[in-house]
């Protein structure tokens, strides 16, 4: 128990240098009731890069998407799925600069990294988006792991959610069970959906997080040809076909 207790509250040494603690608890109940579906903080700090070794917890948020059936697109015996919804995307920006707001007020640092579909900044800060991914902060939190597919896959929605992080040094109790390896096992769905034959069918783990596990240039030249088809660079075979969350059949779409 007392180990436990000690994974749980290992960012307590944030804390010795603030004179306003954070209740993680309301927090957390505070970022639910601005809108996101799932929110969880986790410990990034080990591999960290430079540009972000002074901002160790990472909050990391999702909103789901809306019904499968509103991302679909056809075109003559072209189907294929739109995991890029710009409304939930703004929405998710807007409860990150709250966040960010809030610990601000707090004397706390924090920096937003957006939604992957909303990356298209010029700003100097736009240039470190890239140096943290949301997969890091989403498994790190607990909230999900990496699918073979190369997509968060969460129990509850599967893939379907879009995703953002905030990075901070505020002294947030960070989850004692993030996932170190990927759930998926003997499924394979994803993998016999993929029309353009990239995703290889391995197993994440945190140990082996830079092995490649999807063919980026046949996902690629795929997405090309619906960009030439269907007009929009969107395939998301593999979001279709995993079972996870399949579940949640409703999804909010305010």
């Amino acid at each position: 128990m007392k180990e436990s207790q000690n994974k749980l509250y290992h960012t307590k040494s944030l804390a010795e240098h603030i004179d306003c603690p954070i209740d993680t608890g309301h927090f957390l109940k505070l970022v639910k009731y601005w809108g996101t579906d799932l929110v969880g903080i986790g410990n990034v700090s080990e591999g960290l890069a430079k540009e972000f070794r002074h901002l160790p917890v990472a909050v990391s948020l999702a909103i789901a998407h809306p019904p499968l059936r509103e991302g679909v697109l056809r075109r003559d015996s072209v189907v294929a799925y739109s995991n890029q919804f710009p409304l939930v995307d703004e929405r998710l920006e807007n409860i990150q600069k709250r966040i960010a707001l809030f610990l601000r007020s707090l004397g706390r640092k924090a920096f937003i990294i957006p939604p992957d579909t909303a990356k298209q900044d010029s700003s100097f800060a736009a240039k470190l988006f890239p140096l943290f991914p949301h997969k890091t902060a989403a498994t790190c939190a607990g909230l999900g792991w990496v699918g073979k597919n190369g997509l968060l896959i969460t129990r509850e929605y599967g893939a379907r959610l879009s995703w953002g992080t905030v990075l901070t040094d505020a002294p947030l109790r960070v989850s004692a069970d993030p996932y170190l390896i990927g759930q998926c096992n003997g499924c394979s769905r994803c993998v016999e959906a993929c029309p353009a034959g990239a995703i290889m069918g391995k197993e994440w783990s945190r140990e082996n997080s830079g092995e490649v596990l999807v063919d980026v240039e046949k996902c690629a030249g795929h997405l090309s040809y619906h960009r030439q088809v269907i007009g929009k660079p969107v395939c998301a075979h593999c979001i279709l076909a995993c079972p996870v969350g399949k579940q949640k059949k409703v999804y909010r779409s305010k």
